[in-house]
This record gives structure tokens, sequence and C-alpha cells, in this order.
């Protein structure tokens, strides 16, 4: 009995010591690094628009799908294709003025 606590002591220590020697090179660095930062709202909206671009797009080429299989109608067809264009002709422009806008800020912060 005596000597299964003493291998299971053994087995804790050696546990341990792999445990320190993994996570200090891990672990120690992470007091250096910035855990977080500041978020750009501009570039945040940059990456939701460009997100729900694509969103559209996909279901522009749904609904020509669902057209050609004749699932839909003539008129559901053109309205949705219609409405959809009209979206992302929308987001295109948003996407334009934001991307203007964050290379005028970067230029901005690279010059001071």
């Amino acid at each position: 009995m005596n000597q299964i606590s003493s291998i299971n002591f053994l087995q804790l220590i050696l546990v341990l010591a792999i445990l320190i020697v993994v996570g200090v090179p891990l672990f120690g660095k992470l007091s250096k690094k910035k855990l977080y930062s500041k978020v750009d709202p501009s570039a945040e909206e940059f990456k939701h628009l460009l997100v729900r671009k694509e969103e559209v797009l996909l279901a522009i080429k749904e609904i020509q799908f669902d057209y050609q299989t004749e699932k839909l109608s003539d008129a559901d067809y053109t309205a949705m294709k219609r409405k959809l264009e009209t979206e992302a002709l929308a987001l295109m422009d948003k996407i334009d003025a934001l991307e203007k806008d964050l290379k005028k800020k970067r230029k901005h912060v690279d010059a001071t």
C-alpha cells in the first residue's frame, strides 16, 4: 500500500512538472500582450456590410435557381430580384463610402 501511494505521488509530481514546462511558455507571455483591442465601429460596420452583401448575392442566385426550376412565378421572381438588386447596390455604395473613410483614417494614423 505504501508503494502504491509513492507511485501516485511520483505520478502527480511528473504531471505537475509537465504542466509547468508546457504552461510557462504558453501563458507566460499573456501579461505582456493586450488581451483585447479597441473596436473601431466603422471597421465593424464594414465587416457587417460585406457579410450582408454576400448574403444578398447568394439570395439572388437562389431565386434565379428557383425561377429556372419553376418554383417561382415571373411576377414573384421579378419583384424579389428587383428588391435584392436594390439592396445589393445600396450595400455596395455604403461599402465604398466606408472603405474610403477607413483608408483616410489609416493614412492619418500612418502620418502621425
